[in-house]
């Protein structure tokens, strides 16, 4: 195929992915966490307020003030579609840095940008979680997208032949950076590092792997360090201690309970990691040992053969350490491993294009045919899980309506209906979130207090006949 073919179809690729995750955003509306957040934000006078009241939730309940200052300003701004447009691109972005970092790569690689896709789409047994729901989205896609950045960025100005986007790689032609860029490198890691515990360590372990692979490579001298080198990972330091330094990190370990204490919560906790990664990742785990092993037995001993195996290496290595690192803490939700999850599609996507090039016939057609597959599979699904996002957006629409039609009468004791049980798509975080019969409930404590009502009961939508 030519290169002018690929080219076309390569942005039309981009486009389907930006019309699919944002189509799927405007059929997800806000609820648990955003209508929380929101009752909060609208009672800020002035955008500068949010700074105020996010200053107030790094003390009181988390330090996660990058992805909750985002969160705090689509909230603010209040219209749902500038967040969903703005989604949908990030997805994008998130994709092309991936697809950026891959090396030995030929121009406008669509197979390649297709496995990143599909990896993203499929293997992500959280997407609901860390896409679909502004909140979740905020704090996981949208600051992995910044980690992601921040680590091209770095390996870009390391090696150039690291890193491009429609371009062969190209010759290494480090050249010097001035001040300026140390700066701009100083506070693009402040906001990196402050984003999300087990991410940006796995991002300041990235670059201390870096830049000790360069000093022994180096004969243990350190000529090679530029000012920007140092900035850019005592700026991700910084923000990372800002983050976990926040008071509310400490206050909400004190009430999370665990069965055990000592070295066995420890143990504890690390098995319940290592079943996560067997239950929801097996399959990414899986393709990075056959690709790795593919790449051994069929792939030319080259320089692209080395450099693909480090970057391999090193991907899986964040990919491990990001995960264990929630070891820090007694519980952990599975959009955590987002973050994780993206090291390993990245080292995967290095392995598929080292594949490609390999002589062996049948290895190219088996990745042609696999993600031809994907791409029938994701055509036949998008259409039924978005008809069951509108058909659950409707509902919530409906019950909406009707709580704040009950707020304004001035009723106090509320019932509601819960979702219909047939509608539930690996797309939608609505059934963890919907209303249950105990009004004590916590989601449905927090939504009577956000329409003004004394409480809300859940009742079966089939016994349900108001509207």
């Amino acid at each position: 195929m030519s290169t002018k073919n690929r080219k076309i179809i390569f942005y039309c690729m981009m486009a389907i992915t930006f019309l699919a995750v944002t189509i799927y955003e405007f059929l997800t509306p806000n609820m648990s966490d955003d209508l929380i957040y929101w009752d909060t934000v609208h009672e800020a006078k002035s955008f500068f307020d949010l700074f105020g009241q996010e200053v107030e939730h790094w003390i009181s309940h988390t330090g996660r003030s990058v992805s909750h200052m985002i969160l705090r300003v689509f909230l603010f701004i209040n219209v749902k579609g500038v967040f969903n447009v703005v989604a949908g691109g990030v997805f994008v972005l998130l994709s092309l840095l991936i697809y950026m970092n891959v090396q030995g790569k030929k121009k406008y690689d669509i197979k390649l940008y297709g496995y990143i896709l599909a990896m993203l789409w499929f293997l992500d047994p959280a997407i609901a979680n860390t896409v679909f729901w502004e909140d979740g989205a905020c704090n996981y896609m949208f600051t992995m997208t910044i980690i992601m950045g921040f680590i091209t960025l770095y390996r870009k100005n390391l090696d150039p032949a690291n890193v491009s986007l429609f371009s062969e790689d190209v010759p290494s032609t480090v050249k010097e950076k001035n001040w300026v860029f140390a700066l701009g490198m100083f506070l693009y890691g402040i906001v990196a590092g402050w984003c999300n515990e087990n991410t940006s360590g796995g991002l300041i372990l990235f670059m201390l792997i870096e830049i000790s692979y360069r000093f022994i490579k180096n004969q243990k001298k350190f000529s090679f360090i530029k000012p920007w080198m140092i900035s850019g990972l005592v700026g991700s330091l910084l923000g990372f201690l800002m983050m976990i330094i926040s008071p509310g990190n400490y206050g909400r370990l004190d009430v999370t309970e665990e069965e055990h204490t000592g070295i066995m919560a420890i143990l504890a906790r690390f098995l319940k990691i290592t079943l996560n990664i067997k239950n929801h990742y097996i399959i990414l785990v899986a393709g990075f040992i056959v690709v790795l092993v593919f790449i051994f037995y069929l792939c030319e001993r080259n320089e692209l053969f080395i450099r693909t195996v480090r970057f391999m290496s090193l991907f899986f290595v964040l990919f491990v350490a990001t995960c264990y690192a929630l070891i820090m803490i007694p519980s952990s939700e599975l959009r955590s491993y987002y973050g994780a999850s993206v090291f390993l599609m990245t080292a995967i996507a290095q392995g598929i294009a080292a594949l490609s090039k390999c002589k062996e016939r049948r290895i190219k057609a088996t990745l042609s045919a696999i993600i031809i597959v994907a791409g029938v599979l994701f055509l036949l699904g998008y259409f039924e899980d978005g008809a069951n996002l509108a058909r659950i957006k409707r509902e919530f629409d409906e019950r909406d309506a009707y709580l704040t039609e009950m707020a304004a009468a001035g009723e106090d004791e509320v019932e509601a209906p819960m979702l219909r049980p047939l509608w539930q798509t690996r797309f939608s975080v609505a059934y963890e979130a919907d209303i249950q019969e105990d009004w004590q409930f916590w989601i449905n404590f927090f939504m009577a207090q956000h329409y003004g009502l004394g409480t809300i009961s859940g009742v079966e939508r089939e016994n349900w006949n108001e509207y």
